[in-house]
């Protein structure tokens, strides 16, 4: 469980990177991330 949280921590975290980074369209990563 505690992986699963880790991985979720490490999802988040490089998708805020890339969203600052290349300020594309967030709807889409907040689409993938519900799956």
């Amino acid at each position: 469980m505690e992986n699963l949280v880790l991985n979720f921590q490490l999802l988040a975290t490089y998708t805020k990177k890339l969203y600052l980074q290349n300020n594309f369209n967030f709807s889409k990563i907040e689409n993938f991330s519900c799956l």
